[in-house]
């Protein structure tokens, strides 16, 4: 029969702070989202996916993409492929959102780029 002594204990006590803390940190991850400054583009930035929302006459359709992520040191790059064109979501800072570091670059097949700044909130 094992003893727990002081440093074992400190030890399972510190393991299990720290997997609290990463299962709250995940439980409460949000949802982004962001629009181009005139309008013309809007989505929801999710953990795996994109849902692109369409203005119909009143209603609002989505279309939800998976999305490859790359996490950066403070934000993200999530790269996904709509109708052959590629496009590429920058955010600098997931914690302070800028007009000026976020971006959403779309490349078409034959290699042309439209960037767009975005207005992200949570």
């Amino acid at each position: 029969m094992r003893i727990l002594n002081a440093e074992n204990f400190k030890l399972l006590l510190s393991t299990c702070a720290l997997l609290l803390l990463v299962a709250f940190q995940s439980a409460h991850a949000e949802d982004i989202n962001c629009k181009t400054a005139f309008g013309e583009k809007s989505f929801t930035i999710s953990d795996s996916n994109v849902a692109f929302h369409k203005q119909s006459k009143g209603r609002k359709i989505s279309s939800i993409m998976d999305a490859r992520t790359r996490v950066t040191y403070l934000g993200f790059k999530k790269v996904l492929y709509i109708d052959g064109n590629k496009h590429l979501i920058h955010i600098e800072n997931k914690r302070r959102f800028s007009d000026g570091d976020d971006y959403l670059t779309v490349i078409n097949q034959k290699g042309h780029k439209m960037t767009y700044p975005l207005t992200c909130s949570n």
